[in-house]
């Protein structure tokens, strides 16, 4: 070749280099995802400086450098999805970009997505559903997102790994976004009986819910409160229809009311069906359960938590039923009521009532109720009842001794001293509430000194200050606010503690409480104190809100 030709030759590949965008240029790089020849190599240099640039970010998504990113990148990502949707490997990857970038301008690829292929895009609609799930999606697309996912996720009728991936994240997409549009298929999961969808599925869409709120759910949630798995009849959703029905307020209350008389025919045949399937695995377990007990147990324990005043008399009329069990459940709904002052009386003398005429075996549970109604006319049947010789079953002795300690003022624990002194049941059982009668002394009645409590280390210490705040604080600001601080508490007894009396004495509800409660879910979600503590938590988040 004469020198002329390899000139030439050296300008026509230096040309062509030319052609190639720089590898740390972003929107150099994103026009390059037309070429079906350079677009993995494309799609790699962009995963990398977004990388490079979230790192050197620290996280921040909101810094500038992102932004850049973003505004260069998204047109094209979502233009190279959408033209080819043969390139099944590298529109994963595209996804998985657009799932770091978190831009809602991604939204069409990302709808486009969700219409998945089985064996060969689900993958494809789960990673979408994940990013949505942190994309802020604009409201007047909701609609949208919302359609496309019900559409999906009703398309789902496997059992395999891919299908429950799905599922698990199309659901959790249509609880984020907390739009009733939503609620009829979530409804349908929840309530589903199929081979292919596994229970855990139906208790994760009622969950959603919750937070969706729609009066719509009423009646699907109260039959809820009897679902159950039929494959295993003890596997039930109870706790979780509760947090939707108090979530849901006042339009629940009607229709509780009506279930609590027997006047629902699908509660009803649930119940049925549920000792039916028990029967199956177990005779004698069935013969005990009584479907008029089972229906007033769930109906009043969910109108417990909803706390209306209106639900006090038909609780009252429960509470005196030939069952006892029915007469059990009543009394402790009752506790948690709303009441007015005029109120407590009543529901002092029912309490009473009642705790005469059950067993004694179901006595220390009603005197751990009575004790969270906060009621000083309930201090002296505390102590007649701490009083009183008990040989067949001292723990009556002991929760009674519990329950008035927790909340007695200075004249009241030195009224008790003598008792643990003298009487070895207490002195010995009890005897690490032997520091509570220094701190009544120091306390009593001041709100103050029991807030600065809180920072104790001792949970003894811990649970009486939350109990005085309860019986003393209601409407006290910095008394919320250090409650609140207790939420995340490692033992459960502080957490309920804490959560029990902000709920009585933020009267006009509490942000704080509401935004921690959440915090709580989010971190903790699937955690074994986050599952045992929800079944107080969601109900009283839900009661909060009401009251703001």
């Amino acid at each position: 070749m004469t020198r002329l030709g390899l000139l030439c030759a050296a300008g026509l590949l230096m040309l062509v280099v030319s052609c190639h965008p720089d590898d740390n240029d972003p929107k150099g790089q994103a026009g390059d995802l037309g070429d079906p020849v350079r677009r993995e190599f494309a799609l790699g240099r962009l995963q990398s400086i977004f990388a490079t640039r979230l790192s050197d970010a620290k996280g921040d998504r909101s810094a500038a450098p992102i932004k850049e990113f973003n505004d260069q990148t998204w047109e094209a990502l979502v233009k190279g999805y959408l033209d080819h949707p043969e390139d099944t490997q590298n529109g994963l990857r595209i996804l998985s970009l657009m799932n770091e970038m978190r831009d809602p301008r991604t939204l069409p690829a990302l709808i486009k997505a969700l219409d998945w292929t089985a064996e060969v895009s689900e993958d494809h609609a789960v990673t979408a559903a994940l990013t949505m799930t942190e994309v802020d999606i604009p409201t007047e697309q909701r609609g949208d997102v919302v359609a496309a996912i019900c559409k999906a996720v009703t398309r789902v009728d496997g059992a395999r790994g891919a299908d429950n991936r799905m599922r698990k994240s199309f659901i959790e997409v249509l609880g984020k976004l907390k739009d009733k549009r939503a609620t009829d298929t979530l409804v349908k999961i929840a309530l589903k009986r199929d081979a292919s969808q596994n229970f855990l599925f139906n208790i994760l869409a009622a969950q959603q819910l919750v937070g969706i709120a729609d009066p719509a759910a009423t009646a699907p949630m109260i039959k809820a409160l009897y679902w159950f798995d039929m494959n295993n009849p003890a596997m039930r959703m109870d706790d979780v229809a509760t947090s939707a029905l108090v979530a849901i307020g006042k339009p629940a209350l009607e229709p509780l009311l009506a279930t609590l008389r027997g006047q629902n025919a699908e509660a009803n045949d649930t119940v049925k069906l549920y000792i039916e399937a028990i029967k199956q695995k177990d005779k004698d377990a069935a013969a005990k359960i009584n479907d008029r007990d089972e229906i007033s147990r769930e109906s009043t324990f969910t109108l417990g938590k909803l706390g209306f005043r209106e639900a006090l008399d038909p609780l009252i009329e429960e509470s005196k039923s030939d069952s006892e069990a029915r007469r059990n459940n009543a009394a402790l709904a009752l506790v948690s009521i709303v009441r007015a002052p005029e109120d407590t009386a009543r529901i002092v003398a029912e309490l009473k009532r009642v705790y005469a005429s059950v067993k004694k075996e179901s006595r220390p549970q009603l005197l751990v109720a009575m004790r969270h109604l906060y009621a000083s006319e309930l201090m002296p049947f505390f102590m007649e009842t701490t009083k009183a010789k008990e040989d067949e079953l001292p723990p009556i002795r002991l929760y009674a001794f519990q329950g008035y300690a927790m909340l007695a003022n200075k004249k009241e624990m030195a009224e008790l001293k003598p008792i643990f002194d003298k009487d070895e049941l207490f002195s010995e059982q009890l005897k690490d509430h032997a520091p509570l009668f220094a701190l009544a002394a120091e306390c009593d009645d001041n709100v103050t000194c029991w807030t600065g409590k809180l920072k104790d280390n001792d949970k003894l210490v811990l649970r009486k200050a939350a109990s005085m705040l309860a019986r003393y604080g209601r409407g006290d600001d910095k008394a919320i606010h250090a409650l609140v601080q207790l939420f995340g508490h490692r033992d459960l007894e502080v957490r309920n503690e804490a959560l029990g009396a902000a709920d009585v004495i933020a009267v006009k509800g509490s942000k704080e409480a509401i935004d921690k409660i959440d915090e709580l879910e989010t971190v903790e979600g699937g955690r074994s104190i986050w599952n045992n503590f929800k079944r107080e938590a969601l109900p009283t988040r839900s009661r909060l809100k009401m009251r703001m």
